[in-house]
């Protein structure tokens, strides 16, 4: 099935009618499909995205699976054609992660007065065990079994590339952080701590993070009910814990390639969980092709049929 002719009305059948499979892990494998096979629920803040004469990044439109899995020379050739330091684009493994979550404004949302706040930032990978590299026979490892806040927050310009200044926040009575939106409408983008891992062997990674909107002030939240806002949760590869973008290790992108981002979705007063996995739509639209490991051959995504027969051990 093409991307563009998904329905939500399909999805949400599959839900409930997909191979017959009721349990709770194959509802949220189900719902992570959607976020990576669906087009983002609104037009992004800002027409100054991308050049009119360019075409617009994928992540505009909805999701996509970049590195995929950890490796140098799974990033997009884009992004090597950067890179100074060729030992970054080579076949070494790359062992570190971070959760991240970018918000972006609905392009007439007129409700300002509101804030983010998130918490339990997850992280699984799927691990081949017996040498074969078959998702059938792979084991989910989950390298956050106590969760991760989202500890750091920013300013972007509309494009992601360009750091503005430092999200504000003010600490609720739960002890979580409060994000402030721009008054302008930039984006923000964050992430949790960098966690090393062992990366031999990993085929696929799956992250969620619980979020919602809260008032900027202590009016009803009635008021923000017609807020639009938009979030999107996604996970970077870093070859090692140690090394850091804001420290130039990154030089020229000077920024991390991505092991995949999710659809934007609308968030609501509800805390809901939103998940990003790297599981691939049929026609493989969202999946990078570019790199080197893809070129000679090599798999960065699952099938939808791989994840729902081995879906991460998580409940909705």
């Amino acid at each position: 099935m093409k991307r563009d002719n998904l329905t939500r009305g399909a999805l949400l059948c599959s839900l409930i009618c997909l191979s017959g499979f009721s349990d709770m892990y194959h509802v949220t494998a189900s719902f992570t499909y959607a976020s990576m096979a669906l087009r983002n629920d609104a037009e992004l803040h800002s027409g100054r995205i991308h050049p009119k004469s360019q075409p617009s990044p994928g992540w505009t439109q909805g999701a996509a699976i970049v590195q995929g899995i950890p490796r140098g020379d799974s990033a997009p050739a884009y992004w090597a054609s950067d890179i100074t330091d060729p030992a970054l684009t080579t076949s070494a493994p790359w062992h570190a992660i971070t959760l991240w979550v970018t918000i972006f404004e609905q392009q007439d949302n007129l409700v300002k007065h509101v804030r983010v706040k998130m918490k339990e930032g997850d992280i699984w990978l799927l691990r081949s065990t017996d040498g074969s590299n078959d998702p059938a026979t792979a084991r989910w490892e989950n390298i956050t079994p106590a969760h991760q806040a989202i500890s750091w927050a920013a300013y972007y310009s509309s494009d992601m590339k360009q750091f503005i200044a430092d999200t504000p926040y003010r600490i609720a009575a739960d002890n979580l952080r409060e994000y402030q939106l721009h008054p302008q409408g930039f984006p923000v983008h964050g992430g949790t701590d960098i966690i090393s891992f062992d990366a031999d062997n990993i085929l696929a990674a799956f992250v969620r993070v619980k979020a919602w909107l809260v008032p900027e002030n202590d009016e009803e939240p009635a008021s923000i009910r017609n807020a639009k806002i938009l979030i999107s949760v996604g996970a970077d590869y870093y070859p090692s814990a140690d090394l850091s973008v804001a420290e130039g290790s990154f030089a020229d992108a000077n920024y991390l390639p991505g092991v995949g981002g999710s659809r934007f979705q609308y968030l609501s007063l509800t805390p809901t969980w939103f998940y990003m996995g790297t599981v691939a739509p049929d026609d493989l639209s969202i999946v990078d092709k570019s790199s080197p490991f893809y070129q000679s051959g090599g798999k960065t995504y699952l099938t939808k049929a791989e994840w729902m027969a081995n879906p991460p051990p998580v409940g909705y």
